[in-house]
């Protein structure tokens, strides 16, 4: 019985050495360092992006759905609020970068009014008076923006790029000089 055993102890560790000599050797020795990679270059390209009727639109349309929603759901969930009015002054920001400055100052007092309901959303003071207050600001703010500024009647105010702004400073500097 001993002896059986022997054999068949070195025949398992022979067939162990035999067999996995190579993964026992990858595991223990230690692995050498690969050499640091090259880092990528990227060249920039500068891309001209021209204001278009879809950009305004969307930006436009978004507006609209935010200060809908913030209407309809005002005072049930102060987060959601808190997000509805940050992304519908936000979205209003993008609409004056599409317009040309004189259209865009109009934009301006809706933006201002539109901040005092963000204050008041904020500080969660929102009660029977101010949540009534603040939802009839907001539905007048959509309504104002549904008749004034819709695509078709502030098309010829929309810039023809958005680097007008920078050229006309650019022109006023020499004028001025």
């Amino acid at each position: 019985m001993r002896k059986a055993f022997s054999i068949l102890l070195i025949f398992a560790i022979l067939v162990s050495l035999a067999g996995c000599s190579e993964e026992w050797r990858r595991k223990f020795i230690r692995k050498k360092k690969d050499a640091s990679k090259k880092p990528r270059i990227y060249q920039l390209k500068k891309y001209t992006k021209e204001p278009t009727e879809s950009l305004y639109t969307k930006h436009y349309n978004y507006t609209i759905s935010w200060l809908s929603e913030l209407a309809d759901d005002l005072g049930q969930n102060s987060k959601k609020d808190a997000r509805c009015i940050e992304e519908a002054l936000g979205q209003m920001r993008d609409l004056q970068i599409f317009l040309v400055p004189e259209k865009a100052k109009e934009l301006d007092k809706h933006i201002n009014r539109l901040k005092e309901i963000q204050d008041l959303i904020l500080r969660r003071d929102l009660g029977h008076a101010n949540m009534d207050y603040a939802r009839r600001t907001v539905e007048r703010e959509e309504r104002f923006l549904r008749s004034e500024f819709y695509y078709n009647k502030i098309k010829k105010y929309v810039k023809k790029s958005f680097d007008e702004e920078e050229t006309e400073i650019e022109e006023a500097a020499v004028k001025g000089e």
